[in-house]
Order: C-alpha cells, then structure tokens, then sequence
C-alpha cells in the first residue's frame, strides 16, 4: 500500500475492519469482573463502552472527511 490515494482512486482499496482478540490476561480480567459483578452488569459495561467507541470514531472519520473535502478544493 505505498499510493494509498491511488489505490482508492482505482478502487483497488480495501479498509481492514475487525476486532483484536482479547489477550488471556484481559480474558482474565473479564472473567474474574463477570463473578463480581454478573453478566447482565458486563454486557451493560460492553454496550456502553462500545457506544462511546463508536462516537469517537465517528469523531475522527467526520474530522478525516472535512481534511479530505477541503484538500480536494485546494487543487481546483
């Protein structure tokens, strides 16, 4: 990928989506969280956690578009 506008330009561009798995350290923590507090409670904490992940993302792709927008009037 060394001409990334190029390659989205030839649409030979494809973003990599997914999630990390969890280390066994955090699935120790996860587990060791879900005795304390249940399950109910950690799917409460996942959901809100990823609701605000989601935000931030969105922060950032809505920032790189507006960049991406006002380069494209630079070169007209």
């Amino acid at each position: 990928m060394q001409e990334i506008l190029k390659e989205i330009f030839e649409g030979d561009y494809t973003p990599v989506t997914g999630c990390r798995p969890m280390t066994a350290e955090e699935h120790e923590v996860w587990d060791n969280a879900q005795k304390v507090l249940g399950g109910e409670m950690i799917d409460k904490m996942v959901y809100a956690q990823s609701r605000s992940l989601t935000e931030t993302q969105y922060d950032y792709f809505r920032e790189g578009f507006r960049l991406g927008a006002l380069l494209m009037l630079e070169l007209r």
